[in-house]
């Protein structure tokens, strides 16, 4: 469902977005819903082959952060663990292209979320989300070791320890809760826990990172 003025107003404000931007936002967010009706929801979700992922030269449709994990120091001064990005990379696949595009590729999961909810994208309605399965993925191996999961079928593990994955999203894919309750046991040191599903998230959006109301602004049209 589209948020109206009143509800992207108060996300924002309470996300620490000056007055002026909130309202500017909102403006903006409304003139979209106005000139896009509402579509009913569909009989049945689409279902749309995951493309092939861009992983040398690929960057997040969200943030513009890379989709492969950069070497040490390459990317704004900054070093990572090896796998750290591509843990949590996403993708909507596209039923039709935009602009010579067949899927939007993300590193993290709240920066796939997020730009559905500014864009007005929904899973199964002409695009299928989806996610890297954390719990069969080796960090040690990078991209090879990727295998997707339609993110409505994935459950989600939330972590409050900070930087355990990309953007500070705090989230990631697993195929069940089995798998995601036993990668939390196996790293206490995640602290509180939960998991949830993938309605869940859409139900939060916008999902908590970096940089978050900026990034709202900017795919808004309000920053360049």
């Amino acid at each position: 469902m589209h948020k109206n003025r009143r509800e992207v107003i108060k996300m924002l404000s309470a996300l620490g977005a000056s007055t002026a931007l909130s309202q500017a936002l909102a403006q903006q967010m409304q003139q979209m819903q106005q000139s896009q009706p509402m579509q009913p929801a569909p009989a049945a979700l689409e279902t749309i082959p995951a493309r092939a992922i861009p992983w040398e030269k690929g960057t997040c449709a969200f943030c513009g952060m890379p989709l492969k994990t950069p070497p040490p120091g390459a990317w704004m001064g900054r070093t990572f663990n090896p796998g750290f990005f591509e843990q949590t990379y996403s993708q909507i696949a596209l039923k039709e292209p935009q602009k010579g595009m067949d899927a939007l590729h993300f590193e993290s999961i709240a920066c796939m979320v997020n730009y559905a909810w500014v864009h007005g994208l929904r899973d199964g309605v002409g695009t299928t989300f989806y996610v890297a399965d954390r719990g069969l993925y080796d960090p040690a191996k990078g991209p090879e070791a990727v295998r997707l999961l339609p993110a409505r079928q994935a459950v989600y593990l939330w972590g409050e320890k900070r930087g355990w994955v990309v953007m500070d999203a705090k989230v990631a894919a697993f195929n069940s809760r089995v798998e995601a309750e036993v990668f939390a046991r196996r790293n206490p040191d995640l602290g509180r826990t939960r998991v949830l599903d993938w309605q869940t998230l859409v139900d939060l959006a916008p999902l908590p990172e970096m940089n978050l109301v900026n990034l709202l602004a900017q795919h808004a049209g309000l920053l360049k």
